[in-house]
């Protein structure tokens, strides 16, 4: 089922949140490591999100990738498209082939800045940003190319974008969330991992007047010092003081508990303001497997009649 169809079920109660595992492609071409870690343990995971060399780290490219999960487990694929490494052309090029292979909803980022990769000397393109990618989407899905030529077939996709809940200026990135939807008829936003419920659940309060459903990001690690360099290195996440002071000389077993403890925490403190979760798998992909079975049993828990 296509994720606009999933997502219309939101104005029809009773209904559950949607859950969205993200997996990284492979560094190679070796995928069987990948579908292995998978089979068996997807119950209750309604999308994948695929990552386009996060981090500016490169990796296989997502949209062959996504249709071969999509082919493999029968799961939808949300697939993330990077204006850092296409120029307009290639660009929508790439979206045509996407439908082509049967991928149905794309989020548009601009990308990180090659900088924070492993290839810093590689030349980012960034000839738009995510709100001009939205409107090359529209205009696919319109029919015309941006030369205005007539498609023959048209592409029909669900966009969706990111969004920041751990901004230092909060009202800023809803104002942003605005001009995305504004460019593009957006459907749905993921965002980015949150570790402080309450300055979450402010944020999300605030962004519901946008009409975005959100997928609430949540991340579990499995050492302390990882925690602490994904919030000094990676752009947009936060770890409160208390989670901070929490995680503080706790052994690696326990400090994954934690984690995932809070975790569900943080999904049933913000449920009624939240379209779905969407678990970030980061550098350690069981441990985001072993979140996202934890989520799935809560979700299957709640009662459908209470939203």
């Amino acid at each position: 089922m296509a994720l606009s169809k999933l997502l219309s079920l939101r104005s029809t109660p009773p209904t559950k949140p949607l859950l969205c595992l993200e997996v990284n492609p492979p560094r190679g071409t070796e995928i069987e490591g990948v579908y292995n870690r998978l089979e068996g343990k997807l119950e209750g995971i309604d999308f994948f999100n695929v990552t386009d060399s996060a981090l500016a780290r490169m990796r296989l490219a997502a949209l062959p990738f996504a249709a071969s999960l999509k082919q493999r487990f029968g799961i939808e694929p949300v697939v993330n498209i990077s204006c850092r490494d296409r120029n307009l052309i290639a660009m929508q090029g790439d979206l045509l082939a996407a439908w082509m292979q049967g991928v149905r909803s794309v989020v548009a980022l601009t990308g990180d800045a090659v900088s924070i990769g492993d290839m810093p000397n590689a030349k980012g393109v960034f000839e738009v940003n995510s709100v001009g990618l939205l409107n090359v989407i529209a205009t696919l899905n319109r029919g015309t190319d941006l030369a205005n030529n007539e498609l023959k077939g048209k592409t029909d996709f669900c966009p969706g974008v990111v969004v920041n809940p751990n901004a230092r200026n909060p009202a800023a990135e809803i104002k942003r969330l605005r001009k995305k939807k504004e460019a593009g008829a957006v459907e749905y936003a993921l965002s980015q991992p949150v570790f402080d419920l309450e300055a979450a659940r402010e944020f999300l309060s605030a962004a519901k007047e946008v009409g975005v459903p959100i997928f609430l990001g949540l991340l579990a690690f499995k050492k302390a010092s990882a925690a602490r360099s994904v919030a000094q290195h990676v752009p947009g996440i936060r770890i409160s003081p208390q989670v901070e002071e929490a995680i503080e000389g706790r052994a690696n077993d326990d400090l994954s508990e934690f984690f995932l403890q809070y975790c569900l925490e943080i999904a049933a403190g913000t449920r009624e303001l939240v379209c779905g979760f969407h678990v970030v798998s980061g550098t350690t992909p069981q441990l985001g497997i072993k979140l996202a079975q934890r989520l799935a049993t809560y979700i299957s828990s709640l009662d459908s009649s209470v939203t």
